[in-house]
């Protein structure tokens, strides 16, 4: 009987084996059956080897599997266990987004979000097919130029709560006497309690000042939810339902509850007391009464009988994802300009006489249309988010039969339901063929006279096609508003802690500076 037991247990076993193998097989070879370049992939990890033991930053990893590609239109990419094509050629990539984005409509699976928290499911990032498009539909009135400028109040009361702390922590550095006898800051701390507190008010109603009051409730939650340890994000990726199952979560359990409470008790408050506030969160009241609207003449905006009726859980799904987005995407954009304005002194002086010019004529309190039209602020932005865009690449996932064309370099590829094709965005922002020294810091290439050269499609920070970032209108009007208050009254330098050359973090999730964004703040004269 035990002999019996044994055949039984070693014949599943070599079953199992030979099954994984047969597996490996087809998975390790399938761009070289389909004729396509590719990097040879690790079992289980892939092409990212060196993420996942914080030995090179995915932003690097890319960059060098898109160099590898030269010259080929695509080539095959083994991210984890998941095999995708990297798009190289722009129009292919225009094609993708735009022109066929019916056959590309979703994103690839992260987690499998109908066992998910049921926040989670509703998140618009994470919706996909019909019930992405009504929830975009539903939304997308909330972010027009109007509504937009209704919260700029909003930020500039952070911008101004920022520099009256700086004044008040650089008293005592008054004449510097040395270029560490400033004020020290690391600055993507600085920046996360900043844009926390732009999210605080302009989306939750809730009015904190995180650079005073560093440990608040709202900043702790806030960082709680954004803390996504690399190895819990590997496991998701490579064993989904065994992490549902564990019940190990992606975002802080204790962090989505505490933010459903906040939005929760907020529009019952609102709503017994009538309170109307220009924030997101009475946006989103309106959409969930189907009330949400487009102004006239608005193009971008959706009319009421195309949208949907949101839930709570709609509501606060969308509010979380609004803040997790604007937490980190947009300290980190102010961290990597930061240090750059610091690097290259010409470039701040420059930007700040156009700041002073407007904050001249505004008399400190600029509006909306000044702070928008600050052109110079403007190209200083493009240039840093065209080196440091947050997100080294973008995906989608094929939802219909699909054949990329063949060209001078590569075969035609038969796409299926369910392949996901990268969008390498740093890699192409990177490419000398487009961008002349690349690694240069210009922000002229923005300027009017060489803005129209810029070739489509290789300028994607925000992404592109109808699946572009939502939130990029409210992003931009914040880096604008807070790096021109910060700019009018203090500049950033570099002091002897301030990591030189500057480098990628490894081990981040997220872009990330090595070594920490060390920078001195002193008062302007």
């Amino acid at each position: 009987m035990a002999i019996d037991c044994w055949t039984v247990l070693s014949s599943l076993l070599v079953g199992a084996l030979l099954a994984a193998w047969q597996w490996w097989r087809q998975y390790s070879t399938r761009f070289a059956r389909l004729g396509l370049p590719y990097e040879p992939p690790v079992p289980l990890l892939g092409n990212l080897l060196g993420a996942a033991f914080s030995r090179r930053s995915q932003h690097d990893i890319v960059v060098d599997l898109y160099n590898k590609f030269q010259p080929h239109a695509y080539g095959g990419l083994y991210g984890f266990a998941e095999s995708m094509i990297m798009i190289r050629d722009p129009e292919i990539i225009r094609t993708i987004t735009v022109k066929d984005f019916d056959h590309f409509t979703d994103h690839a699976n992260f987690i499998e979000s109908e066992k998910a928290n049921p926040i989670q499911q509703r998140m618009l990032l994470v919706l996909k097919g019909k019930e992405w498009h009504d929830m975009r539909t539903t939304l997308s009135p909330a972010f027009t130029s109007m509504k937009m400028k209704n919260m700029f109040v909003l930020m500039t009361e952070i911008g101004q709560q920022m520099v009256d702390y700086l004044w008040k922590e650089t008293a005592v550095y008054k004449v510097p006497s040395n270029k560490d006898d400033v004020l020290t800051l690391e600055m993507k701390d600085f920046f996360t309690r900043i844009t926390n507190d732009v999210i605080a008010t302009s989306a939750f109603g809730v009015k904190v000042d995180s650079l005073s009051d560093p440990e608040n409730l709202f900043y702790s939650m806030g960082r709680e939810l954004s803390t996504i340890r690399m190895m819990t994000a590997i496991c998701y990726k490579l064993f989904p339902k065994l992490m549902l199952f564990l019940g190990i979560p992606f975002f802080s359990e204790k962090a989505m509850e505490y933010f459903r409470s906040v939005v929760s008790e907020t529009i019952e408050t609102r709503e017994k007391q009538g309170i109307v506030r220009p924030d997101m969160l009475h946006l989103l009241m309106q959409a969930r009464r189907g009330e949400l609207t487009s102004e006239e003449g608005e193009k971008d905006g959706a009319a009421t009988s195309n949208a949907r009726r949101l839930t709570e859980h709609d509501v606060a799904a969308q509010a979380i994802i609004f803040f997790f987005a604007g937490f980190d995407t947009v300290s980190t954009v102010l961290t990597f300009c930061s240090y750059l304005l610091a690097e290259h002194e010409e470039v701040q002086r420059r930007l700040q006489q156009e700041v002073d010019d407007v904050m001249k004529k505004s008399g400190g309190q600029p509006s909306y249309e000044q702070v928008m039209g600050c052109q110079y602020l403007d190209m200083v932005i493009s240039e840093t988010l065209r080196m440091y865009t947050p997100l080294s690449a973008v995906d989608r996932q094929c939802v219909r039969p699909y054949r990329l064309p063949a060209t001078d370099t590569c075969p035609a590829v038969e796409l299926q339901p369910g392949d996901v094709i990268w969008i390498p965005v740093r890699a192409i922002h990177f490419d000398p063929k487009y961008y002349s020294q690349p690694e240069r810091f210009d922000p002229e290439r923005f300027n009017s006279e060489r803005k129209h050269l810029i070739k489509p499609m290789t300028y994607l920070p925000f992404g592109y096609g109808p699946r572009i970032c939502i939130g990029q209108r409210f992003a931009l009007m914040e880096v604008k508003v807070l790096l021109l208050y910060f700019l009018s009254r203090f500049s950033f330098q570099m002091v002897s802690k301030t990591p030189v050359p500057l480098e990628i973090k490894p081990d981040s999730i997220f872009l990330a500076i090595k070594g920490g964004s060390w920078l001195g703040v002193r008062r302007r004269s």
